[in-house]
């Protein structure tokens, strides 16, 4: 039963994922309805894309004082019911200000679910296996970018961005109460026996055996570069969209049927590199070449359309797809490193600086817009790419028994 249990668990912490992601970075897919609304420009309507973000930062960490005394079950599900409160605040606004404020809300009260279930995939699962966990929770941000690209453009279309945000809230709901029922708390050490040799022996406790794990370098590397690539994650997720439609004169709906089939190959991607990782015991020298061949994709997105249109379709697809690949590998390097007595607080921290990098970025991509162009948005974030490779640490390998 426990064997089987912590599959569910992971299960539901997926569901869990894909709502918080989809009230968090459903934003960009309505920004042409946002900006008809409201009279503002793209770049002004990018903005608001930053908000939630912003708000995750202002109360994770608080968020992560919740997750220690009141466990991951209980603070996911009222995570789940607020995110839903906040945005059916939507449906009050009436500018470009108080949507933003209820934006900033949704992110604030909407943190905590990442690091919650991050936390519980590193004591349920064993490092064998753990990569492979991780990525397919953190396939929840490709699948929910996904969801959302093919659904809230045409809702956003019929019925206006209100309504089309009121669709997250609905799988909110639906997700608080399987997390409630379905997500309990990690095995005692009495019961580890069930987990089929996956107890808490496996999991790695350098926070307990070498008191803080941010003595060193390593953490903070880790830390740096999810940040750095952090940039180019959410350009392409904010951006393309808008791209095919204001560069290419693709609709909405067309444009997001096209970044929903990015999603594909960018949770596959995740999958795979998890497992792949779990086989080498090396969780970042993957994270360097990602960075080298991202980067490289977005340069040639950025120049090549230019000269020939029908390249923007398949470059947009695969700057989408590499932006994507890190997440699970960097995640999970920051829990291992970090240890158990350490792990609640690392994921937080983790959490807490790629809320920084995905706030500031809509902001700093709207400053390129208006002086440079949209097209200039990618080249932008290629050079964080580009920086990115030099912070990587070349390899965190642990030894696989």
């Amino acid at each position: 039963m426990l064997v089987h249990n912590r599959w569910s668990v992971l299960t539901v912490s997926l569901v869990a994922q894909i709502a918080s992601v989809s009230a968090m970075f459903g934003v960009p897919f309505v920004l042409p309805q946002i900006r008809d609304a409201f009279g503002v420009t793209t770049a002004q309507a990018g903005a608001l894309a930053g908000l939630p973000s912003f708000g995750l930062l202002l109360t994770l960490l608080l968020w992560g004082v919740v997750i220690d005394r009141a466990g991951e079950r209980v603070t996911m599900t009222l995570s789940m019911l607020l995110t839903a409160g906040a945005l059916g605040l939507l449906w009050t606004v009436s500018g470009l200000w108080t949507a933003g404020a209820v934006l900033l809300l949704v992110g604030a009260v909407g943190g905590p679910v990442n690091a919650a279930s991050g936390r519980l995939v590193l004591v349920w699962f064993a490092p064998s296996e753990r990569g492979l966990a991780m990525g397919i929770r953190q396939s929840a941000l490709p699948m929910g970018v996904g969801i959302s690209s093919l659904v809230l453009p045409g809702a956003a279309d019929a019925w206006g961005f209100a309504a089309a945000m009121s669709l997250p809230a609905v799988l909110a709901l639906i997700a608080a109460p399987l997390v409630l029922v379905v997500a309990s708390a990690p095995p005692t050490p009495a019961t580890e026996g069930d987990r089929g040799g996956h107890g808490r022996e496996d999991v790695p406790d350098a926070g307990d055996s070498s008191g803080s794990p941010y003595r060193t370098w390593a953490l903070w590397r880790v830390h740096g570069v999810s940040m750095l690539l952090g940039v180019p994650q959410v350009a392409m997720m904010t951006y393309a969209l808008v791209y095919l439609v204001q560069e290419q004169g693709w609709s909405a709906p067309a444009a997001g049927v096209v970044v929903a089939a990015a999603q594909v190959p960018g949770a596959a991607g995740r999958l795979l590199l998890g497992m792949w990782s779990d086989r080498t015991g090396d969780r970042l020298r993957p994270v360097r070449w990602l960075a080298i061949v991202s980067g490289t994709s977005l340069v040639l997105l950025t120049l090549v359309p230019g000269l020939w249109s029908w390249t923007a379709v398949p470059l947009v697809l695969t700057g989408l797809v590499l932006t994507m690949w890190h997440n699970g590998l960097t995640f999970t390097s920051v829990a291992e490193l970090a240890g158990t007595s350490w792990a609640g607080r690392a994921l937080a921290v983790q959490n807490w600086l790629q809320g920084i990098s995905t706030t500031l970025t809509p902001v700093l991509m709207a400053a390129v817009i208006t002086l440079l162009g949209l097209p200039a948005v990618f080249a932008v974030a290629a050079v964080f790419s580009a920086v990115a490779i030099v912070v990587a640490p070349v390899s965190t390998a642990r030894r696989v028994g």
